[in-house]
C-alpha cells in the first residue's frame, strides 16, 4: 500500500482541489466537463496503483576520486547531480564530477545527449570517469560526463508516475479579478514512450459575467533508433470565453527531434498534422485540419532550492479554412520551497485570427502553491 505521509499528502491537496471545484461548480456558467474531466484523471492516476512500496535496495556503491566510499539506492541523476538514499545521512545529493566510479546490480535507463539510451545493470569500471552499462544488447562503455540522465528502471505504475498539482490565484485579460485556478502535469515513462498529461483552468468571475479558460493536452512520446528524434502522438481539449471557443477537441501525430539535451537543459521541435473539431459560443460547428510547428525549452536546477523553467510555444496553420492561423503558448516556473511543495508562476496566451468573436488573443497569469508526488 501506498506510506502513510503519501496518504495524508495525497488527502490534504484532493480536499482542497475537491473544495476549488465544488465552489466553482455553483456558480452559473462553469465548464462542468472541464472539472470532471481533470478531477477525474488525476484521482485516476493517482489512486490507480495499489502496489507494495519497494523494499530497500541500498547496495550501490558510490566511489569518489579522493578514495572514499558510500553505500546506498541510486534515485537517480538529473542536472549534474546523483540522488542517493543512505541509512545513515537520509537522501543526499552529489556533484557528479566528483564520483570516479560507480556500481549497481539493479537495472537503470541512462541517457546520454540527444536522447541515445542504455539499460541495465551499472558494472564497475576499471578506469576513473567511465561507466559500464551491462544490458541485454550487450556492455556499453560510456564517458561519465557525457551522461544526462540516470534513473532506476521502476517496477510498478506508482514508481513510473509523476504528478504536480498547484492551486492559485489568477489573473486574466477578462476580468481584473481572479477568483482561482488549477494546473496540473503528470507524465508516466517506459522504456520506449514517455506519456504527459498537462491541464490548466482559469475560472473569474464578476458582477456581470463569469468568464473560464481551459486546456488539457495529450502527449505521447514514442523513442525511436535514431538517438535524436522521436515519434509524437497528440490530443487536446480546449475551451476559452475570452475567444468564443465553447469546445474543441484535437488529435494528431508528427516528428520531434532535440536540439540541446545536457544536464541542465533541453530544446525540442514538432512537427505535424492533427484534425480539429470544434463549436464556437455561438452555435457553429466546424471540422479542419491544420499543420503543427511546436518547440519547447527547459531549463532545470535540483540542487536546493529546486527551481524549473518551461516555455512551450506553438503554431497551427489551417491546411483548410484559408488564412486561418491559431497560437498558443505556455510559460511555466516552479520554485521549491520545502522538500515536494513549490511556489509556481504559469502564463499562457491563446490566438486565433478567425475567432468567432471580435478579440482574437486572450492570456492569463496565475500563482500558486504546487505539490510534487
Amino acid at each position: 500500500m501506498i506510506d502513510v505521509y503519501s496518504r495524508v499528502k495525497l488527502t490534504t491537496i484532493s480536499h482542497t482541489i475537491f473544495h476549488t471545484i465544488a465552489n466553482q461548480l455553483n456558480a452559473e456558467g462553469t465548464n462542468v466537463r472541464f472539472y470532471m474531466l481533470l478531477f477525474t484523471t488525476i484521482v485516476f492516476f493517482t489512486s490507480v496503483s495499489l502496489d507494495a512500496a519497494a523494499l530497500s535496495r541500498k547496495t550501490d556503491i558510490i566511489s569518489f576520486y579522493n578514495g572514499d566510499k558510500l553505500t546506498g539506492e541510486i534515485k537517480g541523476l538529473y542536472a549534474g547531480l546523483l540522488e542517493l538514499s543512505t541509512d545513515a545521512m537520509g537522501t543526499i545529493k552529489i556533484e557528479w564530477q566528483e564520483i570516479s566510479k560507480i556500481e549497481s546490480q539493479h537495472h537503470h535507463e541512462v541517457r546520454l545527449a540527444l536522447g541515445k539510451r542504455f539499460y541495465g545493470k551499472i558494472n564497475k569500471s576499471e578506469r576513473p570517469g567511465e561507466v559500464i552499462v551491462s544490458g541485454v544488447d550487450g556492455k556499453h562503455e560510456v564517458p561519465a560526463l557525457e551522461i544526462v540522465e540516470m534513473r532506476p528502471v521502476a517496477e510498478t505504475f506508482k514508481d513510473r508516475i509523476d504528478l504536480y498539482l498547484s492551486v492559485g490565484a489568477s489573473y486574466t485579460k477578462a476580468s481584473s479579478l481572479g477568483t482561482g485556478s488549477i494546473n496540473t502535469d503528470i507524465s508516466y515513462e517506459t522504456e520506449q514512450t514517455r506519456n504527459a498529461l498537462s491541464g490548466r483552468m482559469a475560472v473569474t468571475d464578476t458582477d456581470s459575467d463569469i468568464t473560464r479558460s481551459s486546456k488539457i493536452d495529450l502527449t505521447r512520446s514514442v523513442w525511436t533508433n535514431r538517438e535524436d528524434t522521436y515519434r509524437v502522438v497528440l490530443g487536446a481539449y480546449e475551451s476559452n470565453d475570452e475567444l468564443a471557443v465553447d469546445y474543441r477537441f484535437s488529435g494528431g501525430g508528427g516528428l520531434g527531434r532535440y536540439f540541446i539535451d545536457t544536464q541542465y537543459s533541453t530544446w525540442s521541435g514538432v512537427v505535424g498534422l492533427q484534425v480539429i473539431t470544434e463549436k464556437s459560443v455561438l452555435g457553429d460547428k466546424q471540422d479542419s485540419v491544420e499543420a503543427i510547428l511546436n518547440t519547447e525549452y527547459s531549463i532545470y536546477k535540483y540542487s536546493t532550492p529546486e527551481l524549473h523553467f518551461k516555455i512551450n510555444f506553438s503554431l497551427f496553420p489551417s491546411l483548410t479554412e484559408s488564412g486561418r492561423l491559431r497560437g498558443n503558448s505556455d510559460i511555466k516556473f516552479k520554485w521549491e520551497i520545502v522538500e515536494d511543495l513549490f511556489w509556481d508562476i504559469t502564463a499562457f496566451g491563446s490566438y486565433d485570427n478567425k475567432a468567432a468573436e471580435d478579440t482574437q488573443f486572450d492570456y492569463g497569469i496565475t500563482t500558486g502553491v504546487g505539490w510534487n508526488y
